[in-house]
Order: C-alpha cells, then structure tokens, then sequence
C-alpha cells in the first residue's frame, strides 16, 4: 500500500509487545500475591490500554498526511493480527500456557477483559491520526 511505513509499524508494534512483557512480569511478581489472578488480570489489561494509546500517538506523528487513513487503517489490523499471533506463540511455546489457557483469554462472558486490548489497537490508530491530521 503506498504511503505505509511497513518498518515503523513493526517497530512500534515490538516496542508494545516489549513494554506488554515487562507489564506481564511486573504483575504476575508484584500484583499477583496482593491482588489475585483476576486482579492481576485486570491490571494487565488496563495499565497497558493506555501505552497502545500513546505508541498510536507516535505512530500517527510519524505518518501523518496525505494517506494517514490508509496507515491508520493498515497499522491497526497489522498490529491486532501481530498481536494475536504473539499471544499463542509467546503464550505457548514460549510460557508453556495451554492452548485452553489461551483461549480462556477471549471469553468476554466469564469476564475476560482481553478484547479490550485488542479493540484498543483497532480505535486508538484511527482516532489519534484523525485528532493529528485535524489540526
């Protein structure tokens, strides 16, 4: 796609999964004994909404213009699917976590808060490079 800066996203995109490594040792050391797995759960999840927010911010700094929708729109898809792929390949062959474990994470119904990663990725992309390109 022209104007995509393939390298950039992918950079970004590691340095999340970077800061989401370091987030998931810090809570499962620090968080865990005081605040239980859902409690750490619940960390996880909303300490790192924030970072997909402000690695957007960068990534939109460094794209916008012209085609800032179509980079928006690739780097939030591009990112979701990295993310997904790193969860269970990580998640299993590197943690050792059960295939149910892992997909334990996406049952909204039993208070699984993982689709808010996910749906992050999706709308923080798109929002902060339209709020960039708008002014």
């Amino acid at each position: 796609m022209e104007g995509i800066n393939y390298a950039l996203a992918f950079g970004v995109w590691l340095g999340m999964a970077i800061f989401a490594i370091a987030n998931g040792y810090i809570g499962e050391t620090y968080v865990t004994p005081k605040l239980g797995n859902y409690g750490t759960h619940l960390y996880k999840t909303l300490s790192f909404i924030p970072v997909i927010f402000l690695f957007s911010w960068f990534y939109a700094l460094q794209t916008r213009g012209e085609n800032w929708l179509n980079s928006a729109l690739f780097v939030s898809c591009f990112w979701i699917s990295l993310t997904i792929l790193f969860e269970f390949v990580f998640g299993h062959y590197v943690l050792g976590n059960s295939w149910e474990v892992l997909v334990a994470n996406y049952r909204i119904w039993q208070g699984r808060l993982w689709f808010l990663i996910l749906l992050s990725e999706a709308i923080a992309p798109l929002s902060i490079a339209w709020l960039i390109n708008r002014f």
